[in-house]
């Protein structure tokens, strides 16, 4: 299993050769690649913060390459704005064009959601569906595997509902990126049930934990987003992954029986100036298991 960060968090704060200091600092190879992290863009385009168009890809390949980085994922976020989603056609450009990038940068994964194309475990699905076959059929023709993030929120957070889109795009060039602290905020068991009910669809993992916000232990400033499925209203707090409310132990060492191969990806959600706290406790970690 091989190691990897976001780059998302760390787009706020630094440009790309400040993270990919930071990595090497960390002995960490790969980086999860946000649009943000790749100068330049396209301000008249919609959303153009989750987009790839018009940034320079060049640029960005000749920073990772001066520090010795990989890419892991090239993830694009779009679903989360309700304006590009709602122009299916301008979505399936901006997903194409994150696929081409991934492709320059010589990454076989781009991480995307669903969210505001079915919100609710009940939503339709039928738009994310009409979006992702296609996208699927550019991704496996280019060497590219789509993989879906399940989200709390949206008809991805729970296993039953990540199922049935899979099955509905039906192609293997569509799997999912398992990030068991998003089930957990959903209510579903992250280990051992979703793991096993999805094992043959998973292409990624984001290594991260969580647990429920409680004001007499946690800051303010760490708490997160709703716990779905549950009575009343309950938030998540995100402690570094060693420590959350699920057996994350077991559940690495499941992946290494499995002989899982590939990225496990650390997401911290925490405010920015706790992000290398974090990073040092999570990465050490990772490597007292085995995760290179």
């Amino acid at each position: 299993m091989i190691l990897a960060i976001s780059g998302q968090a760390l787009s706020r704060r630094k440009p790309l050769d400040q993270i990919c200091a930071l990595f090497n600092r960390l002995d960490v190879r790969w980086i999860e690649l946000w649009a943000p992290n790749v100068p330049g863009g396209a301000p008249t385009l919609r959303v153009p913060e989750c987009r790839y168009e018009g940034r320079d890809v060049s640029k960005a390949r000749d920073i990772l390459n001066a520090h010795g980085i990989g890419v892991a994922c090239v993830t694009m976020d779009g679903a989360f704005t309700a304006d590009i989603v709602a122009q299916p056609d301008d979505y399936f450009a901006a997903l194409k064009k994150t696929v081409d990038v991934a492709v320059a940068l010589n990454a076989k994964l781009v991480n995307n959601y669903c969210y505001h194309f079915a919100l609710g475990r009940d939503a339709d699905i039928t738009p994310l569906i009409d979006v992702l076959r296609p996208a699927a059929t550019y991704a496996k023709d280019r060497g590219v595997t789509l993989v879906l993030e399940n989200e709390a929120h949206d008809a991805s957070g729970v296993v039953d509902g990540m199922l049935k889109i899979l099955e509905a795009v039906g192609s293997d060039a569509m799997k999912t990126n398992f990030d068991p602290a998003n089930y957990y905020q959903a209510t579903e068991e992250p280990f051992p049930n979703a793991y096993f009910r999805l094992k043959d669809f998973i292409a990624y993992v984001h290594l991260k934990n969580g647990c429920i916000y409680n004001p007499a232990i946690h800051p303010e400033e760490g708490r997160r987003g709703t716990l779905t499925g549950r009575p009343g209203e309950q938030y998540m707090y995100y402690p570094p992954f060693p420590f959350g409310a699920f057996n994350i132990g077991a559940f690495i060492e499941q992946l290494q029986r499995d002989r899982y191969q590939g990225f496990c990806t650390l997401e911290p959600h925490v405010p920015p100036h706790r992000l290398e706290e974090y990073y040092e406790i999570e990465v050490a970690d990772a490597r007292r298991r085995g995760i290179e």
